[in-house]
């Protein structure tokens, strides 16, 4: 199956009852574009990626499947929609796009660790573990990958493997978590001395 059908099958399956493509629906993107962003697919990605963080999802799926009708293999587009498909907790529908993205480019790391916590949010522990991991290997610095993997460990009880993969995170992104998240930090590392 060719990645243009793909994209419709992920867009379309989660979608049926609202048709993004509507000229009604749809407004003219163009005048927030520069001339040569008009056709440009990452300027056109950027807006939808702003437009997905004010939560305007309709135009921010708009956006995506105009990039994705122009060129299929725009793995960031993919990847957008996957998060946007995320807040509107459609995990089998973002699943989909994650992979695509992943399909196109498979050292998308951003891509890999949205799907791991993907499959963390389905209770898939195992495949939330070895995403996370797997992009670990890609990206060793990727401090989102060892947080999210201390996470789930931490939550299968495996809290010395949790530990290091925290404070791992921390190490490589000291401002990763708030206090709020600190505190947890410490309840962890008083469950991981305990045992």
């Amino acid at each position: 199956m060719n990645l243009n059908l793909q994209y419709k099958k992920t867009f379309q399956q989660d979608n049926k009852s609202q048709n993004y493509t509507q000229s009604s629906q749809v407004k003219n993107y163009d005048s927030e574009l520069s001339k040569s962003e008009e056709n440009d697919v990452d300027a056109i990605n950027k807006l939808a990626e702003n437009y997905y963080n004010q939560g305007n999802f309709i135009e921010a799926i708009a956006l995506c499947h105009r990039v994705l009708i122009n060129q299929p293999n725009f793995a960031p587009a993919y990847k957008t929609l996957g998060n946007i498909l995320q807040a509107q907790n459609k995990i089998n529908a973002a699943i989909r796009a994650y992979s695509l993205a992943i399909k196109i480019n498979p050292k998308f790391v951003e891509a890999i660790v949205n799907l791991g916590s993907m499959f963390y949010k389905k209770g898939q522990i195992d495949e939330a573990m070895i995403t996370y991991r797997k992009a670990i290997n890609l990206e060793p610095d990727i401090a989102a990958a060892y947080w999210n993997l201390g996470k789930v460990l931490e939550q299968e009880g495996r809290f010395y493997e949790a530990f290091f993969f925290q404070e791992k995170a921390l190490e490589i992104q000291p401002d990763l978590v708030k206090n709020v998240q600190k505190n947890n930090q410490d309840s962890l590392f008083k469950k991981w001395h305990s045992q």
